[in-house]
């Protein structure tokens, strides 16, 4: 070979090395020059590029971020179509105009804006923008105008970088009035509560309750306070939100408390004892206090409280007007208060009630009370209360029935029984691993139902004697015929006494539908356990358990019981 051919070959080889590869990926602009295009179209050589690598590519081929940033989701997207070797068009990226966006919450009381700034060479926000974002959320009450002006003090927002948000307009939140309400001014029965023992906040002393209080004579009982009209509202569309208006409370009172003569939304007590609060207002009873009830003291019957310092006995009974309090045992007897009734003790009976009986035998312990029943176990008896009955260690074998909860704690358990709350029954452990039928209803809807047929049948009844008044005085008025004053009088009251009546049963009817729907919603709570063989009724829909669970909450939902 001689030196031409040698340089030729020289010359060939050198052209080859700076030849450049076709990857088949290019950039370019669209028509309108707003965007950067990216085309793909695989070729024999194999690309592993990162979304650095595309960002470089791109700045080197005259599309510099300054002006045109990239999109981070489509660099993203053509990365993946390399590596996939599809072939594809895509835009990268280009100018993006500021955006405004303008958000309420959820009440509509407070307006906000985020202003995200321009990318590359992208318009700013202007105030013409923000005023139609304005305009389209219909924002028109307490437009903070200042704020406003400062952020578009020098036209275009120029001088963000990031994201900004400012609150711009403020409407009014309505205001709630409150009813009137009394005030104890006294220890109240109902204050007595568990004592939480020292740095424990879940730990209490369950024999630790207080004592019953007793006041002497023109004791200042409790104050009622006014009603609080409300405040309405408004949103910063201009909507009004209308606020809840006070109103005055109706007592129901007795002789055992009146006004104060010095301040008439005081009331004062007119006798010795001790205070009971309900719902309506406060009476005074006496107390009665007892060392054991047994064959020493006979049958205990009082007006008013009574205090045990021990226990009942066997097949001895005790009632009261007011609250119980027994410190020990009740043990095989009869224990009834028109108020609460607190066991220290337990209630104990000899034999289990017949859960298909209808009334309670003498070998079952009898509890029952127009208020609560707090007890530490409860055992083969027979408990009644108008409002909640809880213990703290068992409810066994026994038929309990509360008009609103019954409630055991996270160590006790249900053994066997029936027992039936309007709302709510929980406890620690529902049933035993041995499957005994454990009988748990809330939510009874027989009671309501019935009473609601018989209002329904009394209302009709109303109408039709309404319409016979109605026709009575038709005749006489076209017959002209004279009526005595006395008889004007009786026809005149005859109609007003079924307009009465006809709206007070109607007033409880819609009572009791609200108590139908609100007893669809009571539920069963398991706080540990439920076992196999508890029987769960849900408003009068029943469902036994197979299975056993952990803690669970049983629920009624379009006609079922289910579980969460």
């Amino acid at each position: 070979m001689d030196i031409t051919e040698e340089l030729q070959n020289t010359n060939v080889h050198q052209d080859e090395d700076q030849a450049q590869p076709d990857t088949g990926l290019e950039y370019i602009l669209n028509e309108a020059g707003t965007r950067v295009i990216a085309r793909y179209q695989p070729t024999q050589q194999m690309l592993n590029l990162t979304a650095d690598d595309i960002s470089q590519q791109v700045k080197e081929a005259g599309f510099p971020p300054e002006d045109f940033p990239l999109f981070e989701d489509r660099v993203r997207d053509l990365v993946i179509g390399i590596r996939q070797r599809k072939s594809f068009e895509i835009e990268l990226g280009g100018p993006v105009d500021a955006n405004i966006s303008i958000h309420l919450s959820m009440d509509e009381t407070l307006a906000s804006v985020q202003i995200t700034p321009p990318m590359g060479k992208g318009l700013p926000a202007s105030r013409e923008a923000f005023d139609t974002e304005l305009q389209k959320n219909r924002i028109r009450i307490g437009i903070n105008e200042e704020l406003i002006n400062e952020i578009f003090a020098d036209g275009p927002v120029l001088n963000i970088t990031e994201a900004c948000c400012y609150l711009i307009a403020h409407g009014k939140k309505a205001i709630d009035g409150k009813d009137s309400d009394f005030i104890p001014l006294v220890e109240q029965v109902s204050e007595r509560r568990p004592r939480i023992l020292k740095d424990s906040q879940n730990k209490a002393d369950y024999k630790e309750l207080g004592e019953f209080p007793v006041y002497p004579e023109e004791t200042r009982v409790f104050r009622l306070t006014e009603p609080v009209a409300g405040i309405d509202g408004m949103t910063v569309t201009g909507k009004p939100i209308r606020a809840y208006h006070g109103k005055e409370l109706k007592l129901k009172m007795d002789k055992t408390v009146r006004p104060d003569y010095e301040d008439r939304r005081v009331y004062v007590s007119t006798v010795k004892g001790m205070p009971v609060f309900t719902e309506k207002g406060v009476h005074i009873e006496n107390v009665l206090q007892v060392d054991e009830v047994s064959l020493a003291t006979g049958n205990v019957r009082y007006d008013g409280s009574i205090q045990v310092k021990k226990g009942v006995n066997p097949g001895m009974l005790v009632e009261a007007s007011g609250d119980i309090r027994v410190g020990g045992l009740v043990d095989s007897c009869t224990v009834t208060a028109g108020g609460n009734i607190e066991v220290k003790g337990g209630i104990m009976g000899q034999k289990s009630p017949d859960l298909k009986a209808e009334a309670p035998t003498k070998e079952n312990a009898v509890v029952r009370a127009k208020g609560n029943i707090q007890a530490r176990f409860i055992q083969d008896a027979w408990v009644e209360s108008n409002g909640s009955i809880s213990a703290q260690k068992l409810i066994m074998h026994s038929r309990i029935w509360a008009e609103n909860s019954i409630k055991l704690a996270a160590s006790g358990q249900f053994v066997g029984g029936h027992a039936i709350a309007g709302e709510y029954i929980e406890g620690g452990q529902l049933g035993v691993p041995a499957s005994v039928p454990t009988l748990l209803e809330v939510g009874p809807l027989d009671h309501a139902r019935d009473e609601m047929s018989k209002i329904q049948q009394k209302i009709k009844d109303g109408f039709e004697q309404a319409r016979q008044l109605k026709q009575l005085i038709h005749r006489i008025r076209e017959e002209h015929r004279r009526v005595s004053p006395e008889k004007k009088e009786q026809i005149l009251k005859a109609r007003d006494t079924i307009k009465n009546a006809l709206k007070a049963l109607e007033h409880r009817r819609q009572e009791l539908e609200e108590t139908i729907q609100t007893r669809k919603k009571a539920r069963v709570k398991a706080l540990k356990k439920a076992y196999s063989g508890c029987n769960i009724t849900i408003a009068d829909v029943g469902r036994q358990i197979k299975d056993d669970f952990g803690k669970t909450i049983f629920y009624l939902d379009a006609g079922e019981i289910k579980i969460r």
